[in-house]
């Protein structure tokens, strides 16, 4: 009935009322769906955009804020990014430190988008050209000197195809294995492989192969390990634009178009014509891939701007930095930003910075990216090298795993060995250190700066005709850097939709394959609800039955017994519960994850009272038509507590699908883990990327709400318009 008289109801007081009344709703309402569009749209995000906290994403309605969101894949969080970021964009603030950072105001974030935006709208054709001319200067650059940003999800499809692959090569007779037994052959492959023993695909990251020191003069990659050249896989991958989405349907259609052979990745074994097409086509479709050369001029002005020996060196107090003026009075010369100037230094330029660039070259440049030509000298000098530092010829054919007789026998290389043995790797340790000793006019110096420059005189044959060609001004070859701010532009533009929608998709694959695949998570959930929901069906209301029909001896103590469970927290008793399991041999069983809950205190409580609450005249009615108790309670009781029932039954769907505390204390073996269990495993593996888990959140959600909005109307039925048949 109304709580308010249908009489005077216009009433101006009486209207207030109820408008107050839905205001107050609205904004109840308001508070409980907020949070979860905030989950939802946490979901969509990266490092970007995580910690804005909004219910609906700015990327869905700002090109700008897409275009610096889908940067992010290009330049990880770790160690030294900025550096890098800001040799490829020079016109990045600098107070932008971190991605969270550049996130946090958007209006600067936009006025940077917009400038690169508009730059490539002014001179489309010039842009297109530089960004296709990157393509293919990518095409064939060492992947010793390249970053990339791993993402999990790529990776680990990426490993799990190529160890199946593998696997069935090996052992063509588990061809008709079933998708879960084939990830479990080729998982041990790859343990047994990188000789790391790994439980799940998802326990593999590659954050440490994120971090290699690419700066460090001595640094040199671990060839010998078997991550690490898988990791060089995955960047092949992506330099072959494998993970850029949308471009595999645009290649397909293409090869439609063209009556050519369709395969993705297109690998150099490809035939010809198919390799060539792929190669154009990527360069106008997709220029920039995830593979980016390492920037050594980062590092050249690191070295400026931090370096106290180059202060020395430059003659300035130690106090004061090489600012872009300090740089132009001893460099001779007039530029606007240090971080636009020549990489490496022109031959021309003052001595102050020529003396500031041998001392860099001396202590700072990677060894790996130094090399010299084997002459009769060098020979000489690299076996006197030698008979220094080693002086007995038997350890040095120990070391270098050779059996030479005399100093003469030892070769040398222009360049590093691989070192994917022992013996190579000594040789390269060696190596490195006689580079050390050489001197400078020896050397030859490389980079990606340096490869880029000898790229665009090779295409163009002089610095007139690239200027040209790319609308430069430049005085000097030196002054030219990959353009990969170009390429990115001009794939970011042609592949916008793919590349906004794609990477929310790919957060909830990874979560539902997590979910999925893991231990028998799915089966062991269902289960446990069901056993559950049954438990809560018969022990409940037959104990709420019985104490409300029958006078039983002590039953206002039993009753008061059960209600003093509800005052203390269920981690209370976790441990005396647990120690009960496993004395009674239960452990990793249903029977431990359902009986300590199994009867509950306020349910029976409160199903009491519904049951105190039915008329008398309804048991005596069915007594008298020859019912027995079992058929009362079956047939006239419970009808008639269908909203209760229906409240019990979503408060243990809730705490049999939501609690993993309990599951996990008393479940070691991880196939009777339920999903809540592996949520918060992923919460813990996936806490460096919260929008992961923040899509698993959405997920397990579902099923809440679908039993919610399945048993709404029983309970809405019985409580808002409760009525006695």
């Amino acid at each position: 009935m109304s709580h308010l008289p249908t009489v005077g109801r216009k009433h101006w007081k009486n209207r207030f009322y109820v408008i107050s009344l839905y205001l107050l709703l609205s904004c109840m309402g308001i508070s409980m769906v907020v949070p979860f569009l905030i989950t939802i749209g946490g979901s969509a995000s990266n490092d970007f955009d995580y910690h804005r906290f909004s219910p609906v994403p700015r990327f869905l309605y700002s090109q700008e804020d897409r275009y610096v969101k889908e940067l992010t894949k290009y330049f990880n969080n770790y160690r030294g990014w900025d550096r890098q970021f800001r040799a490829y964009y020079p016109d990045a603030p600098d107070n932008w430190s971190s991605w969270m950072k550049i996130g946090e105001d958007p209006e600067i974030s936009d006025q940077f988008a917009l400038k690169h935006l508009n730059r490539f709208h002014s001179n489309s054709d010039v842009h297109e050209r530089m960004a296709q001319d990157y393509s293919q200067f990518m095409d064939s650059y060492p992947m010793i000197d390249t970053q990339v940003r791993v993402e999990q999800i790529e990776a680990l499809d990426f490993l799990r195809h190529y160890y199946t692959e593998k696997y069935l090569e090996q052992n063509p007779q588990d061809k008709n294995l079933s998708d879960k037994e084939l990830r479990a052959a080729s998982l041990k492959l790859l343990s047994d492989t990188w000789q790391t023993p790994y439980s799940t695909y998802y326990s593999i990251k590659f954050i440490s192969e994120s971090k290699y020191p690419m700066e460090f003069p001595s640094w040199y990659p671990p060839a010998m390990e078997p991550k690490y050249v898988d990791y060089l896989k995955i960047k092949d991958a992506y330099r072959k634009q494998m993970f850029v989405p949308g471009i595999e349907d645009k290649w397909e259609d293409f090869c439609s178009q063209e009556g050519l052979d369709f395969q993705f990745p297109v690998s150099e074994n490809a035939d010809k014509k198919t390799f060539e097409a792929w190669q154009k086509f990527k360069a106008k479709e997709a220029p920039a891939s995830m593979v980016i050369p390492f920037a050594l001029r980062a590092e050249w002005y690191r070295f400026l701007n931090d370096n106290e020996m180059a202060q020395e060196i430059a003659e300035l107090p130690l106090s004061k930095k090489i600012t872009i003026t300090e740089y132009n009075d001893i460099a001779g010369t007039n530029y606007t930003q240090l971080n636009t100037t020549p990489f490496p230094i022109p031959q021309n330029f003052a001595p102050k910075i020529q003396k500031l660039w041998v001392y860099f070259i001396q202590t700072k440049y990677p060894l790996r990216l130094s090399s010299f030509k084997v002459t009769r000298e060098t020979q000489k000098l690299y076996t006197q090298f030698l008979k220094s530092e080693i002086k007995v010829i038997r350890i040095a054919n120990e070391l270098l795993g050779t059996n030479h007789t005399s100093w003469e026998e030892f070769k040398v290389t222009g360049s590093a060995p691989a070192g994917f043995t022992k013996e190579e790797q000594n040789t390269r340790d060696i190596w490195m250190n006689f580079m050390k000793s050489l001197d400078l006019k020896y050397h030859q110096k490389t980079s990606s700066e340096i490869s880029y420059q000898k790229f665009l005189m090779d295409k163009y044959g002089s610095l007139e005709d690239i200027n040209q060609a790319y609308a430069w001004d430049l005085r000097f070859i030196e002054e030219a850097f990959p353009p990969l701010a170009v390429a990115y532009t001009s794939t970011f533009l042609k592949n916008e939709g793919a590349m906004t929608t794609t990477p929310v998709f790919k957060n909830y694959r990874l979560i539902l394959d997590f979910l999925i695949f893991n231990g028998k998570a799915l089966g062991v959930t269902f289960v446990l609800i069901l056993l559950t929901i049954i438990a809560t069906l018969t022990i409940n209301p037959i104990c709420a039955y019985s104490l409300s029909r029958f006078n039983l001896p002590g039953q206002s103590k039993v009753i008061l017994f059960m209600l003093a469970t509800m005052a203390f927290p269920a981690m209370v008793s976790a441990i005396p519960a647990y120690l009960l399991m496993r004395d009674l041999n239960l452990l990793n069983s249903f029977t431990a994850l359902i009986l300590p809950g199994a009867a509950n205190g306020m349910a029976i409580f409160i199903l009491k009272g519904f049951f105190d609450s039915l008329p008398s005249e309804l048991y005596e009615a069915a007594t008298i038509d020859g019912a027995s108790e079992l058929q009362i309670f079956k047939m006239v009781a419970m009808p008639m507590v269908k909203p209760i029932l229906a409240i019990n039954c979503i408060s243990a769907f809730i705490s049999a699908y939501n609690g993993w505390e309990w599951a996990l204390i008393i479940c070691q073996d991880s196939d009777m883990w339920t999903l809540a269990v592996w949520m918060y495993q992923a919460s813990q593996w996936w806490k460096e990327s919260p929008w992961i888990v923040s899509a698993g959140f959405v997920v397990i959600s579902i099923p809440t709400m679908i039993v919610f909005l399945s048993t709404q109307k029983i309970i809405l039925k019985g409580i808002v318009v409760p009525s006695m048949k």
